[in-house]
Formats: C-alpha cells, sequence, structure tokens
C-alpha cells in the first residue's frame, strides 16, 4: 500500500465513528459549553466590551437552551449547523478584535465541528474555520504568524481526522469479534438471534406482507462429526469446518447470512425466499457439500433441517422447527433434507 492510499484511508470522512453516540455528545458539551462561556462573558461586560459580551452571552443562552430542550427528549432550540457557524463567526472577531488572543479559540472549536456534526458538516465547516482563521490572522497578526496559525490550525485538522478514523476502525473491529465465529468467520449465535427478531418483525404486519416477504431457514449439522474428529483429531474437524464455511459462502446469495450456532451446526438464513426456493437452495448445498472435498479421503455429509417463518409464528417456534426436521433428517438415515411441518 502506497503512501497515497496509506493517506486516503487516513483521511476518509466518510467514516463517522461517533454517529452512534453524537445526541449524548451534544448534550453533553451544551451544557459545558454554557458553563464554559460564562466565565468570559462577565469578563467582557466587566470591560465593558459590548460586542463580544454579546456574542458570548448569545452564545451561552442558546447552548443552555439547547441542553435544557435535549435532556427533555426535544429538539434543539437551534441546530447545530446553525450553532457551529456562529461559533465560527465569534471566533473569527475574536481573532480581529483580539489578535493572537482570539487565535486560540479556533483550535477548540475546530474539535466541537466534528463532535456535534456529521462528518462530512464538520469537514466543510472546519474549512472555512481554517480558512477564516488564517485570512483574519494574516491582516491582523501578520504573515509570519498566519503562516504558523494555518499550519498548527491545518494540522490538528488532519490529525482530528486520524483519531477519528483509528476509532471507527477500532469500532469494527470491537463489532467484527462480537458477531463472528472466530474459527470459521461465519456470523455466531448472538447475531442470529438479532436478525431472527427482524425477520420476524416483518412477517408480523399480516399475512400479505408475509407472502410478499417469505423468509426460511436452513438449519444443518455435519453428519458423524464426532467420527471424524476421534479418527484424525480436532485440528481435522477444524479444518472440516472451515472448508464447508467456505464452500457455503461461494453458493449462497449476497442476501443470506450464514451463522455457527455451535460445535458443527450451523444455519444459513433465506431472507425473501420461499419454502420452494429455498428447498432448491437446501438440495443443492446438500449435493455441493457432499461432493467437496471437505476432508481428504473420505466424504463428509450433512443433514439439514428446513422451516420457513409462518406469520404469527416467534423465532423460538421458528428454530424449534426447523431443529424437529434437522432431527427428523437423522432419523432417516442422515445426508438429505427435511422440510418442517407447516
Amino acid at each position: 500500500m502506497d503512501w497515497v492510499t496509506r493517506a486516503r484511508l487516513a483521511l476518509n470522512i466518510d467514516n463517522d465513528a461517533l454517529a452512534a453516540h453524537r445526541d449524548g455528545i451534544r448534550l453533553r458539551f451544551s451544557w459545558l459549553a454554557a458553563l464554559a462561556l460564562l466565565p468570559f462573558t462577565l469578563l467582557h461586560l466587566f470591560n465593558a466590551n459590548w460586542l463580544m459580551f454579546s456574542v458570548n452571552m448569545a452564545l451561552s443562552s442558546v447552548m443552555a437552551a439547547n441542553g435544557w430542550a435535549m435532556q427533555r427528549g426535544r429538539a434543539p432550540l437551534l441546530p447545530f449547523w446553525v450553532l457551529s457557524c456562529m461559533l465560527i463567526a465569534g471566533c473569527s472577531m475574536s481573532v480581529w478584535f483580539q489578535g493572537s488572543f482570539g487565535v486560540f479559540w479556533s483550535y477548540p472549536a475546530m474539535f466541537m465541528l466534528f463532535f456535534v456534526l456529521p462528518r462530512r458538516q464538520a469537514m466543510a465547516l472546519g474549512l472555512v474555520l481554517l480558512s477564516v482563521t488564517t485570512g483574519l490572522a494574516t491582516v491582523s497578526l501578520g504573515v509570519p504568524l498566519a503562516a504558523r496559525v494555518l499550519m498548527s490550525l491545518g494540522f490538528t485538522l488532519v490529525m482530528i481526522h486520524v483519531v477519528l478514523n483509528v476509532i471507527g476502525q477500532l469500532q469494527q473491529a470491537l463489532v467484527t469479534q462480537a458477531i463472528t465465529d472466530p474459527l470459521t468467520g461465519a456470523f455466531n449465535r448472538r447475531h442470529l438471534q438479532a436478525h431472527l427478531a427482524q425477520r420476524v418483525v416483518s412477517a408480523a404486519a399480516g399475512p400479505a406482507a408475509a407472502e410478499a416477504a417469505a423468509h426460511a431457514l436452513l438449519l444443518m449439522d455435519v453428519d458423524h462429526f464426532k467420527r471424524i474428529n476421534d479418527a484424525h483429531g480436532h485440528d481435522a474437524g477444524d479444518l472440516v469446518l472451515c472448508r464447508l464455511v467456505s464452500a457455503i459462502n461461494a453458493r449462497k446469495r449476497s442476501s443470506d447470512l450464514l451463522f455457527r450456532t455451535g460445535g458443527e451446526e450451523f444455519v444459513l438464513l433465506l431472507p425473501l425466499a420461499t419454502p420452494a426456493a429455498a428447498m432448491r437452495v437446501a438440495e443443492d448445498l446438500r449435493r455441493l457439500l457432499a461432493d467437496t472435498e471437505l476432508l481428504a479421503g473420505e466424504k463428509v455429509t450433512v443433514s439439514i433441517g428446513l422451516s420457513a417463518l409462518a406469520p404469527g409464528q416467534t423465532a423460538a417456534a421458528w428454530v424449534k422447527a426447523a431443529d424437529t426436521a434437522l432431527y427428523d433428517a437423522k432419523r432417516l438415515g442422515r445426508d438429505r433434507v427435511v422440510l418442517a411441518a407447516a
């Protein structure tokens, strides 16, 4: 990976790591900003600096009002992009009237933008803040100092992006660990429960909706898996499971989801699949796995229980029906598909 690609990834503005936490951040920031601005408001009042007093008083009051509204579950008094524009205007006035002392406000303002605004909005307004601060510093402080402001504030902007992308990557890694089986890479049982709940909700909308959005699941179990472990060792058994997952992933639709629910048992969730379509998929997979060399020199087969989600059926009942069908497939001789009774 060359340095251009690394830089592009480091500055990726589509990775909004704080999106899920932004409402809580905005609430806390509103109260904190209202309190933080209050001493400066009083200082400008004491110094009879009426313009800066008015700006600080307006910002402090609006932030307090926003915090009060969000504390009660209401929309903020002013959208945060408007507040951000007001903040940039306040920083600009500080630079113009207070010189180097005013420049200091641009740095916390830059951070604030990325905590309370979506990443793209924050990037756009961050560039505006950088440009305006540098331009005003050039006029009021001279080119040498303005150049230092440009470099330091620009570096702050870049580092904010780098840190947010690292946070986003760590979040994604934690999510992956939480929902993925570490051996095979298939999703785990916890993630299955969430998806089953989603499908049950769609089917509960009524018979017409359920018919238009039929869902099915295949409960698959490797036949005689204990025999494989006993004869060839657990490493060979693990390899069988990994090869099985690879074979299924190569065959399934992009919308289908594969889960390892324990040991040698897997669930393939088939969204928007009628029982007839699900049966074709199940038979295709059964033949595919029987013909795939999952274990060198030996044929490995799977038994499959198929269950279609019925309107009003719970997730537990849906899985139980597939489990009963899988038991019947085992009882009838294995290496077969059994459809659960309607």
